[in-house]
């Protein structure tokens, strides 16, 4: 009797159980066609997917210029999605930038099929897509918080700004989380503009006018910067806006250049983590 019912145990496994096994994990660049167009992407699986197990998904989109494998080397994303087991895609823009603009935008569309894809390949929770980025890349984080509000959970901006254009168009549906890291001396991204995106979502988000301010240890004081934390809390559905003020600091990633009190792609995580599409979560 012992060998019908092991073949009764292994018909009865789930697909994704037979299938969990087989399934590429580590660093892989793959394409996806859209609206006749060959997209480029990078994406992370952790060792430990199962394929059982649903994951958070994690966008980082690179900046001007820049590119998908410079944007992976550059922000370490992947120890952090091993650590931490999240999935985590660098997609590529067309001649290296993302387009801001509300309608008709290729970028949108492309992110939009990309999570489509990624939905039907791996076991996604659905609820916790997150959108993070560098100058460029954080801009279009903001666009995506405006444009897919239904789907991006969290987003996080680095060096990016909310450009005046985004905030008259964005009609957002539901309370979004937001963290900006930003430095004062960016020759970039002008310091200047990043209120008036922070105010948009305080407003959006009714939380605290008033921010809880604090310092961040100054644990490297050879960088030239030092980071003040704002906290906006207690929004609609408890969600936040944080606000990392590099001090001193330019149009860098901190952690692996520039300011090195924080690690960005960390701050990142840590804060992003922490919300879904309904709200803060823990």
């Amino acid at each position: 009797m012992l060998l019908p019912m092991l073949l009764l145990m292994a018909c009865s496994k789930s697909k994704d159980e037979q299938l969990a096994p087989n399934v590429p994990k580590g660093k892989m660049t793959k394409e996806l066609i859209v609206n006749g167009t060959t997209r480029e992407y990078i994406i992370y699986v952790p060792e430990n997917y199962n394929a059982i197990t649903a994951l958070p998904i994690l966008f980082s989109f690179h900046g001007l210029t820049s590119n998908m494998e410079f944007n992976y080397n550059h922000t370490n994303f992947d120890e952090l999605a091993e650590r931490e087991n999240f999935i985590v895609v660098h997609p590529n823009g067309i001649d290296n930038r993302w387009t801001l603009n509300a309608s008709n935008n290729p970028d949108i569309d492309f992110t939009e099929a990309l999570l489509n894809h990624l939905e039907n390949d791996y076991r996604i929770e659905s609820n916790r897509i997150y959108s993070t980025g560098m100058s460029n890349g954080g801009n279009f984080s903001f666009t995506l918080a405006c444009e897919l509000n239904n789907r991006i959970a969290a987003i996080a901006s680095v060096t990016g700004l909310m450009l005046q254009a985004a905030i008259g168009d964005c009609i957002p549906t539901r309370p979004l989380a937001i963290l900006h890291i930003h430095g004062t001396e960016d020759p970039i991204a002008n310091y200047a503009f990043v209120q008036r995106g922070l105010d948009f979502w305080i407003e959006h988000n009714t939380t605290n006018m008033n921010p809880i301010v604090s310092n961040i240890p100054d644990i490297d004081t050879q960088d030239g910067s030092t980071v003040e934390k704002y906290e906006y809390i207690n929004g609609e559905n408890d969600v936040e806006v944080l606000h990392l003020k590099v001090i001193g600091g330019g149009h860098q990633w901190p952690g692996n250049s520039g300011n090195m009190d924080i690690n960005a792609s960390e701050e990142v995580w840590s804060f992003l983590k922490k919300f879904d599409l309904n709200g803060k979560t823990e």
